[in-house]
């Protein structure tokens, strides 16, 4: 691939993300059949803004500014700080990050909407940055995606739409394209399950109406404050589980896809068919097309009436200001300059002679869902992983467990002593004791790794969050070095409401709680 394609598949890549989006915006969430062809509305020559593009800007300005060497913790600052959005899994996130609390806990505790769309609609910027590189693709995906979507099928979504994108440089057979993607999730996970049984049911001759059927009956989704048609309200299709849409999204953006069989158009207009979240299934699915066919590919008649603007809603204008590109070139230009960085960091070895099989995932990668229930702090010589047992919640009279997982990750010290010092607050009893002390062996073959357990009990009426400190030093060897890792606790009081579902004819309908 000559660095003109290269180029030219970047910007496919965003224009199409412009296009679905803008394509699909004015119909989203609605639970009905769509029959559109093109867009619905006057553009004036601009785009509508899209949280799916936003938040991969915003990733775009945090590898600018601190490079590679990122996990979910720095992704997750820039996401407090700059991220306006405040619904859903975004608004659950910011609510955790604030309160001190870190990926992944940030996306599964309090989260009714971790297994929601929001995590892989913002999966482009890592294909786009590691092309052939399917599993550097992924494992930014998973940073990217625990920050709000913590431990649900949210993070699964992002990781395989992100290892289709990346492989999708170098290959365009959409049923390869899918089986590499589900080589890097769980198989026994429920977007596993669909996307099989999307690809199982297209494969049995069902048509698109059929189709979408069996996505209603089966997998379907929860709606928020928009419109369903009479006909799918009398067959019943109001109510999934609250915030349970990957699965059917996910499986929506296959159908597409595969009904589409190769067409740009027709796999985005296919999407738009069956509904629900709209703008996010025409958004991948043209994003996707763009990396494989490039922007020459791209017809006139869907780029002429958005022009090239790039128009964001999600991201704080006047603190990134100067820092979001303006144009769809500008965006392509910067991630271009980016990915070279990144050829430096890592020395990637990729070429058009690449077969299916080398971006599969290795036998090793699914091991990254092991850190979906823990929190992860990384020191020279010492691996600290927070595993709260649970959710972080602390009650009153109550013992709350949590446990450290310590790993020494010297390639040259044998053994070391390792003292634990929790720092409790006053009117907290810990149990056994502050203090511990253990020796961990060197990281090799399975060893270093020793487990801690702590007890926290609250003595005292309750208050909204407990700070804690744990301290580790390492006495022996490694010249007294001390490192501390924050421990969040919240209490949690309040009575659970049961939703419920009202209908407010042509405009839309809203989900209110019931006391």
């Amino acid at each position: 691939m000559t660095k003109n394609e290269f180029r030219s598949r970047i910007m496919g890549c965003w224009m199409g993300k412009n296009i679905g989006g803008t394509l699909g915006m004015p119909m989203e969430w609605k639970r009905c059949k769509n029959n559109v062809n093109y867009y619905t509305h006057d553009l004036n020559g601009e785009p509508l803004p899209n949280d799916d593009l936003d938040i991969q800007i915003l990733w775009l300005l945090a590898l600018e500014e601190r490079g590679f060497y990122i996990n979910s913790k720095d992704l997750g600052e820039y996401f407090n700080e700059f991220m306006i959005f405040t619904h859903a899994e975004y608004g659950v996130a910011k609510t955790n990050l604030r309160t001190g609390l870190q990926p992944p806990v940030t996306g599964s505790f309090n989260n009714e909407f971790k297994d929601s769309c929001g995590a892989y609609i913002r999966s482009e910027i890592w294909a786009c940055l590691f092309p052939g590189q399917p599993e550097m693709a992924a494992r930014y995906a998973f940073e990217d995606a625990v920050i709000d979507h913590g431990d649900g099928q949210g993070v699964y979504a992002e990781v395989f739409v992100a290892a289709m994108e990346s492989a999708a440089f170098y290959l365009d057979d959409i049923r390869e394209l899918i089986e590499i993607g589900l080589s890097y999730i769980p198989s026994d996970c429920k977007l596993s399950e669909g996307i099989r049984k999307a690809v199982e049911t297209y494969e049995a001759g069902m048509n698109e109406d059929e189709t979408r059927e069996y996505i209603m009956q089966n997998y379907i989704g929860h709606l928020e404050c928009h419109y369903i048609s009479e006909e799918d309200e009398q067959k019943g299709y109001q109510n999934g589980r609250m915030g349970w849409d990957v699965p059917s999204n996910i499986m929506i953006i296959i159908y597409g896809l595969l009904f589409g069989r190769g067409d740009f158009e027709r796999s985005m207009l296919t999407a738009l068919h069956y509904g629900e979240d709209t703008d996010c299934t025409s958004g991948t699915i043209a994003a996707l097309f763009g990396i494989m066919k490039g922007i020459e590919f791209v017809d006139k008649k869907w780029i002429d009436p958005i022009g090239p603007k790039i128009v964001t809603c999600s991201i704080d204008p006047f603190r990134m200001f100067g820092k979001i590109p303006g144009t769809i070139e500008e965006l392509t230009d910067r991630v271009v300059a980016l990915h070279e960085k990144a050829n430096a960091t890592f020395s990637f070895q990729v070429n058009d002679l690449m077969t299916a099989k080398d971006f599969y995932a290795s036998s090793y990668f699914l091991n990254i869902y092991l850190e979906m229930k823990t929190v992860k702090y990384e020191f020279p010589y010492l691996n600290v992983r927070i595993d709260y047992c649970g959710d972080p919640v602390v009650k009153r009279g109550e013992r709350k467990k949590i446990k450290l997982i310590l790993s020494n990750t010297s390639k040259s010290i044998t053994s070391d002593r390792l003292d634990i010092y929790l720092y409790n607050r006053e009117g907290c009893t810990v149990l056994p004791q502050n203090e511990a002390a253990v020796f961990l062996t060197m990281a090799h073959m399975g060893a270093g790794i020793k487990e801690v357990e702590y007890e926290i009990l609250i003595d005292e009426p309750l208050k909204p969050i407990y700070h804690f400190v744990v301290e580790f030093i390492f006495e022996e060897n490694k010249n007294g070095r001390i490192m501390h890792v924050p421990v969040v606790l919240v209490s949690e009081t309040g009575s659970v409401h049961q939703v419920i579902w009202e209908k407010r004819g042509e405009n839309g309908t809203c989900n209110l709680p019931r006391v």
